[in-house]
């Protein structure tokens, strides 16, 4: 948690500074605000009873058990950030899967092990993180990604430019990155999905999940009532099949789906709408 915390705050440092003059784009590390009614009558705070704002899910590693959560609460659509030298023969059906469902896919660099955290590397080595990587996805799904997320979510103005001249976009998250602590050292996942729910700001955000199917089952449980969980673009309003890549990715995502369009014997009925009467009934008992 420390190298986040580190790592996220020299960021926004230097983004702050030197984003509008140095750099092409921004960097995309939350949901923009939802268009709403001009409130009328008296003040009444906010009480949970209504989706007021957008979120999205993004996950560091890619699980099948993941996927068929996300497809029994009403198909939502997450973003997947994957480090390339992770696609291997057994995994790659797993990231074809994502992609047939619909799901959006960021790079994560290409090595895993070690993560390259861009605040120390030299550019030749960051270089060698986003063009490795896209070589990687090109030969697995046949298309390179244009959203990019560093390491550990650390980088600087000098990384930043360097995705940049690369035409990918810097993404990050707002909430969440926590969860990996917990289930590390075995708390309960009731713990787990409240300290997941703290972090998530009132009007909604990016949320970093870790990749585990029991632990984002009850957090879509418990806060399925309170925003509206959509896809990477009508959280952010970026594209995440854009530039030179969209015509493959779409390309790929069709023959994909029409591969894997048989229901999955894993998934039941949908969760979604009934999330907030099992919320009621624990709550009851």
């Amino acid at each position: 948690m420390k190298v986040f915390a580190v790592a996220l705050s020299t960021l926004l440092a230097s983004s702050n500074v030197n984003q509008v003059t140095s750099s092409k784009s921004e960097i995309v590390n939350t949901c923009k605000l939802v268009d709403k009614k001009q409130p009328t009558g008296p003040y009444a705070p906010y009480t949970g009873e209504t989706k007021a704002a957008h979120a999205h899910l993004m996950f560091g590693d890619m699980d099948q058990k993941v996927l068929d959560v996300l497809k029994s609460f009403n198909n939502t659509k997450a973003t997947f950030v994957i480090h390339s030298d992770k696609i291997t023969d057994e995994t790659l059906p797993l990231l074809q899967n994502i992609v047939a469902d619909g799901h959006t896919i960021a790079s994560n660099g290409q090595s895993s092990n070690p993560q390259i955290n861009f605040l120390y590397a030299n550019e030749t080595l960051i270089e060698q993180q986003i063009t490795g990587a896209d070589e990687d996805f090109k030969k697995a799904i046949g298309y390179a990604p244009n959203l990019y997320m560093p390491s550990f979510g650390a980088m600087d103005t000098r990384a930043h430019q360097i995705l940049d001249a690369h035409d990918k976009q810097t993404i990050l998250w707002s909430a969440g990155s926590n969860g990996w602590w917990f289930i590390g050292n075995n708390e309960p996942i009731e713990t787990t999905v409240a300290a997941l729910r703290y972090t998530m700001p009132e009007m909604g955000g990016i949320i970093m999940m870790p990749p585990d199917s029991a632990v984002l089952e009850e957090y879509l449980t418990q806060v399925w009532p309170y925003w509206d969980f959509v896809d990477f673009e009508t959280c952010t309003g970026v594209s995440g099949k854009s530039g030179s890549s969209a015509k493959a990715a779409k390309t790929f995502t069709t023959k994909a789906a029409k591969a894997t369009s048989e229901p999955s014997s894993k998934v039941g009925k949908s969760k979604g709408s009934k999330a907030a009467d099992a919320k009621a009934e624990k709550t009851s008992s």
